[in-house]
């Protein structure tokens, strides 16, 4: 047995003990993780809990897995990445579009994960597992732009309490279908996970506070060119919030309705900055990631109708 220690971020907050594990270490199930709960091989701040327990950002959980699962840890790849800044304690990353964040069911391999690995060899914080090193926070596979690494520990958790308390300003650029009526907005809808497709978010009553500000900077009938901040963390919460008000993001299979022929083959969702004071050298950084080509056609139109 290999003991494994991660740290909750701030998007699992709220899920339970036993999915959290499965969802971490997929090799077991579900009904496997509440067996080794019960058998007190996981423990949560310390103490031993049941499989229901709910957890919070910040919760460190130790967990005691089998040795072949332990092994089972992601390798260093030689996979090209763009580094916008680095230092001793953090890196930012451009993320292409396509790319996974970090290795689970279906991609063992090949993730952004793997690239830093190389990059960095023994030079990135485990708090979130060995699976993650260096994980701060995710952006979707199909999403491109900033991400955010910790090189250590102690950086880690402090970029974590950053996110946690709003402190990091996080700015996307989105292509959307429509036009919407205001210039600028927020939008206020609670997410959770989806009832029927576990896969999908979805906007409901009882689900985790959501606030998303826009503003529309260029737009047409047919599409508009919005730029959102996110002012707290969900999971796919722009792309949820913005099919809500009923413009969501062009390409998004998930959330648009079926794919169009004249679709880009990623959807026009880009991390295009994060701002934040350097945890530990107090230094203001702002770190942008230009749009990729796949928005070109979009931008030229607003360009054209604006001359």
């Amino acid at each position: 047995m290999n003991i494994e220690k991660r740290m909750v971020c701030q998007s699992e907050s709220g899920m339970r003990l036993d999915k959290w594990l499965a969802s971490h270490f997929p090799a077991l199930s579900r009904e496997s993780w509440k067996r080794s709960i019960t058998g007190n091989l996981v423990s949560v701040n310390g103490n031993f809990v049941v499989p229901s327990r709910m957890l919070v950002a910040g919760d460190a959980v130790e967990v005691m897995i089998p040795t072949e699962e332990a092994d089972e840890r992601p390798k260093a790849e030689s996979i090209p990445i763009r580094i916008l800044f680095e230092d001793e304690w953090l890196a930012v990353i451009d993320k292409p579009a396509g790319l996974v964040v970090h290795p689970a069911c279906g991609h063992e391999g090949g993730t952004l994960v793997n690239a830093l690995l190389e990059r960095f060899p023994n030079q990135l914080s485990d708090l979130a597992g060995s699976d993650r090193p260096g994980i701060v926070h995710r952006l979707d596979k199909e999403t491109s732009g900033v991400i955010l690494i910790a090189r250590d520990n102690r950086t880690h958790r402090m970029l974590s309490d950053l996110f946690r308390t709003g402190q990091i300003g996080r700015y996307y650029d989105a292509i959307v279908r429509g036009l919407p009526q205001a210039s600028r907005g927020l939008i206020e809808a609670p997410i959770a996970r989806g009832e029927v497709n576990r896969k999908k978010m979805e906007i409901r009553e009882s689900g985790k506070e959501a606030r998303t500000e826009f503003e529309l900077l260029a737009g047409s009938k047919e599409h508009a060119h919005l730029r959102c901040r996110l002012l707290t963390g969900r999971t796919h919460q722009i792309r949820v919030h913005l099919a809500y008000i009923g413009h969501p993001v062009i390409g998004d299979a998930l959330y648009g309705g079926r794919r169009r022929p004249e679709d880009p083959p990623h959807h026009l969702l880009h991390a295009s900055e994060l701002s934040f004071t350097h945890p530990v050298t107090q230094q203001r950084l702002v770190c942008r990631s230009p749009l990729p080509g796949r928005f070109d056609p979009f931008i030229r139109e607003e360009e054209r109708l604006q001359t």
